[in-house]
């Protein structure tokens, strides 16, 4: 089977940039009328600036109103609950409710999914693929929004969750599976378990690998296609928007979705930036239930305007380039400094702390040193209270008085990417 080539929509995705940017704009004009006039607070947040939805008709406009956050989303949801007045359909026409850290409650409408079908297609992924999606599916809506759109192009899923390494082995070795979705990492992970019980993953059948949730360096990649003789692509996207970005069999950058407007914008101000230069991805969806109009991600990247082998046309993302602002991302998932502080207010006699990540093996750890008595019992507490409100597994590490410095810094990240 050829991986390499081929497309979803190959009429679209070969068309000029010019052609595909209309056909977007098309869809803008449609979306900001039906949030405008029903989702208040979208028409606050287009009030606020002097702007009606008609004043919105291309790419260019949107620059008219302001970026919206994370953090944003979390204000708005305590203001106005449970979804901030974003919402613009009925509650009997959302088919599922996802939670992210904050809290952020994200609806979803039916029939309106998260648009990795483009992706995953052009990653090498085909009909009648076996694929396992180690994605969670609970809470976050990982696990369900990769899981759907596999099987809207036509694979097969075995939805695994994280789960136990050993299992994810039987799982590989007992049925033809061909496609692995999850973080490149955790598959590194896989592997070197079943090569602890004697097997080579040579064997297992898998062809394509496509990971998400976490920087992927060349040293990694190289290390997941040398362990199980597979190629492995990378998607782009958030739980709030869906998909972003993705790479193609020839790599070089992440193509840009076709379902949503992308831009780059200077993270001080929101003014858009021009090709090559360096800013945060901004995302506006089409979805009629939960529209988000110039969502932040945080993420830095540029955007390059550049031929592909592929024959697709849109821009390229030159991949992830770091945060523009506190957030984290950690075994796939976003820690913000503000939850740390949260999870040790029920400590008030441990007013020094530090959590610090870092990617020992490609495998990310969180690690909160904590000045004073070591104590066996308070830090266990302090692991299930971190569990709890951070929803990742964090090692306790007790400090001497004074060793942490005076400056503030609640969450450190020590990795590097080779």
């Amino acid at each position: 089977m050829d991986r390499s080539n081929g497309f979803l929509d190959q009429k679209l995705e070969t068309s000029s940039w010019d052609e595909q940017s209309a056909l977007l704009e098309q869809k803008l004009a449609a979306t900001v009328a039906h949030a405008y006039a029903n989702a208040p607070a979208v028409k606050d947040k287009f009030d606020s600036v002097g702007v009606g939805p008609g004043d919105i008709k291309t790419t260019a406009d949107l620059a008219k109103l302001p970026v919206t956050t994370k953090m944003d989303l979390v204000e708005l949801q305590k203001k106005t609950p449970p979804f901030g007045g974003l919402l613009a359909v009925g509650m009997d026409e959302v088919s599922n409710v996802f939670i992210s850290p904050g809290p952020i409650y994200d609806p979803v409408a039916r029939g309106e999914g998260w648009g990795f079908e483009q992706a995953f297609h052009a990653a090498g992924f085909r009909p009648g693929d076996l694929c396992v999606n180690t994605f969670g599916y609970q809470m976050s809506p990982a696990g369900m929004m990769l899981g759907e759109s596999l099987s809207n192009i036509g694979c097969s899923v075995i939805p695994t969750g994280v789960g136990e390494r050993e299992a994810q082995v039987s799982i590989m070795k007992d049925l033809p599976v061909k496609g692995y979705v999850g973080m490149a990492s955790f598959l590194v992970q896989i592997g070197e378990k079943a090569i602890e019980m004697g097997l080579n993953p040579k064997d297992f059948g898998l062809e394509v690998a496509w990971s998400i949730a976490e920087p992927m360096p060349d040293s990694l990649r190289f290390k997941v296609e040398e362990m199980f003789g597979l190629y492995c692509r990378q998607g782009y996207g958030t739980a709030d928007v869906g998909a972003i970005g993705f790479e193609c069999y020839h790599k070089g950058g992440w193509h840009i979705t076709n379902r949503a407007i992308v831009e780059i914008v200077d993270p001080t101000n929101g003014e858009p930036l021009p090709y090559g230069t360096i800013g945060e991805v901004v995302v506006t969806q089409f979805h009629r239930g939960y529209t988000l109009i110039r969502f932040g991600t945080g993420d830095l990247s540029a955007l390059d305007m550049v031929e592909c082998e592929c024959g697709r046309k849109s821009p390229k993302l030159r991949g992830w380039l770091g945060r523009s602002d506190q957030l984290v991302k950690i075994k796939g998932m976003f820690v913000h400094p503000g939850q740390i502080q949260k999870a040790m207010s029920s400590f008030a006699e441990l007013t020094k702390y530090r959590a610090i990540a870092t990617n020992a093996d490609q495998r990310d750890k969180l690690t909160l040193h904590v000045e004073g008595q070591a104590d066996q019992a308070t830090g266990e507490a302090i692991a299930s209270q971190m569990r709890e409100v951070v929803r990742l597994g964090v090692v306790v590490q007790w400090c001497e008085p004074g060793t942490l410095p005076d400056d503030g810094q609640v969450l450190e990240d020590k990795r590097t990417w080779d």
